[in-house]
């Protein structure tokens, strides 16, 4: 049986690479805005400019803290480069969880984005969902069903 299915003379990639692929850039989305973070907060750069007063309200409370950005960018630098390897993928899960439930209701509540905090949101969803067996182990002691090819 051939791996790469081709429907009418195009290669059609299996769902498992295309979440391999997604599931490395979502972690390289991750990595670099931690960079970033943490280059704009040795630097002294302030957050981009948020599209509501109360967003960059929130924002400017971040950046005057002074911890919250460089643990906000280890967060993301650590998970997104644990979701990048199908073995590591359930701790950065866990490492980006909180995160990524602030950054969905930030955009929901707070900057009127819906799509940008949705999307992001799904994404992780879905890579979560692709690892739920391995994360059902956080709480569960039955072990993980061993899948036989």
């Amino acid at each position: 049986m051939n791996s790469s299915p081709s429907t009418k003379g195009r290669q059609v990639l299996p769902r498992t690479r295309i979440l391999d692929i997604i599931a490395v850039l979502y972690g390289l989305f991750f990595v670099s805005t931690g960079c970033l973070i943490l280059v704009g907060t040795v630097m002294g750069w302030h957050s981009p400019r948020q599209p509501t007063v109360v967003a960059q309200d929130f924002t400017d409370a971040l950046d005057a803290s002074r911890i919250v950005n460089p643990l906000l960018a280890m967060t993301y630098i650590a998970g997104g480069s644990a979701l990048m390897f199908r073995r590591t993928a359930p701790l950065g899960i866990v490492l980006l969880a909180p995160a990524i439930g602030t950054i969905f209701f930030f955009h929901l509540v707070l900057t009127g984005q819906f799509i940008w905090g949705s999307a992001n949101a799904l994404c992780f969803a879905t890579l979560a969902w692709r690892n739920r067996e391995r994360l059902r182990l956080l709480w569960s002691d039955a072990p993980a069903p061993v899948k036989t090819s």
